[in-house]
């Protein structure tokens, strides 16, 4: 139980190694005395390994002798050893904290400022005006409002759709999302033509204004004019329109995928290695000596942090990585399953890619298994309207 294991940790104990032909009487000495040993382990047929208060360890040197074994301290662990070591190390601790001071004085600024997203907007514009809204480098990030500032960007630079605003350490992560603009919109006593955005099968044209330069069934590329603004007639000037109208196209998209039918499960073998790393702000100490003796292993990671202190984060940190030694024990899959679960996977990925009013009208999915591995293609047909207006230039 764990307050059986704080308790233990405050009273100190130490892990100790008991060698002698004996053992078992060993045992039975201690008992009697009323000596409590726990995590009893035997190493081998001569050997044991066990944890015992320090009282109980006083105590055993009336049964050491008797039962004609030795014993000798392996690991000194709890609270009053890490407290003799503090007195013998007074400077060293004092060091220690004053460390510990300066590094949550220096991590409580930010130092840095990155934009994450930005394509259009040049990422000094978006610095500068985060800058005017109180972000800016060298200021104290535990007094910042980074809800206000997100909010008040969007406000003042409407090209944006999604702003987020995130403290790693002393540097400010700024993600944007910007918006999607939309066609140009030519105003209508502007002559333009419709070409086609992308390519594509004709299906319907519907020419409001301007000549039709293709039909139903015909087969257009991506840049090829659909609808002309420009108005010949047999003896008659050339004369220029706003092109309007809607033309629909099949258009295909396809995506490729594979997976496996062979799933690795790691299985644990009950090894484990532990390293433990101190972090101060972006600073990281190792405490733990020695390389991961596994070659196979799955890893386990936990931070341990201080409390914060009046809505203070106090940047010291332990990592506590677990390694756990493995095994691989494969696992054939049902190859329907598999196929189900990868066409379900591409569709969601493809759909992303149609447009929201574009109508599905067929969708095909080839397979091939090779190697244990399905390979799969899915294709989706759709019917939408790839027209896009173009200035046309008169001069």
């Amino acid at each position: 139980m764990l307050v059986v294991k704080i308790w233990n940790y405050i009273r100190g104990y130490v892990v100790i190694r008991i060698e002698g032909l004996t053992l078992e009487k060993f045992i039975n000495f201690a008992i009697a005395r009323g000596i409590y040993l726990w995590d009893i382990v035997r190493i081998d047929y001569t050997t044991l390994e066990a944890k015992i208060g320090l009282s109980g360890y006083k105590e055993l040197r009336h049964i050491v002798k008797k039962a004609g074994c030795k014993v000798k301290i392996n690991t000194k662990i709890g609270y009053p050893f890490f407290m003799h070591r503090i007195k013998a190390r007074k400077m060293l601790m004092f060091g220690f904290m004053i460390a510990i001071f300066m590094v949550m004085l220096t991590t409580s600024f930010v130092w840095d400022i990155e934009v994450i997203g930005a394509e259009s907007i040049e990422k000094e514009e978006i610095v500068k005006k985060l800058e005017t809204l109180g972000l800016s480098t060298g200021i104290f990030k535990y007094k910042l409002d980074i809800s206000g500032i997100e909010t008040n960007i969007m406000i003042e630079m409407e090209e944006l759709a999604w702003v987020g605003i995130e403290l790693r350490g002393t540097k400010a992560i700024v993600e944007i999302v910007e918006k999607v603009q939309p066609p140009e919109k030519i105003p209508l006593e502007i002559p333009c033509d419709i070409i086609a955005s992308k390519n594509g099968l004709i299906n319907k044209v519907i020419a409001k204004s301007g000549d039709a330069m293709i039909q139903k069934g015909d087969i257009v590329k991506a840049g090829q004019l659909l609808v002309t603004g420009t108005i010949l007639r047999e003896g008659q000037d050339a004369r220029y329109v706003h092109a309007l109208g809607e033309i629909y196209a099949k258009t295909y998209y396809e995506i490729n995928d594979e997976m496996s039918i062979i799933k690795v499960n790691k299985i644990k073998t009950g090894k484990k290695f532990v390293k433990r790393t101190l972090k101060m702000g972006e600073s990281q100490l190792t405490l733990s000596i020695g390389e991961v003796p596994f070659q196979n292993y799955v890893l386990e990671t936990t931070h341990k942090r201080l409390p914060r202190w009046r809505n203070i984060i106090i940047p010291v940190e332990i990592i506590l990585d677990e390694y756990f030694e493995t095994y691989d024990q494969p696992e054939q899959l049902n190859v329907e399953l598999v196929k189900s679960a990868l066409v379900e996977k591409m569709t969601v990925e493809l759909v992303k890619q149609i447009p929201e009013d574009a109508e599905i009208l067929h969708q095909d999915i080839k397979y091939l298994e090779e190697n244990n591995i399905i390979k799969a293609k899915l294709t989706i047909e759709v019917q939408e309207q790839i027209g896009v207006q173009k200035r046309i230039n008169i001069f």
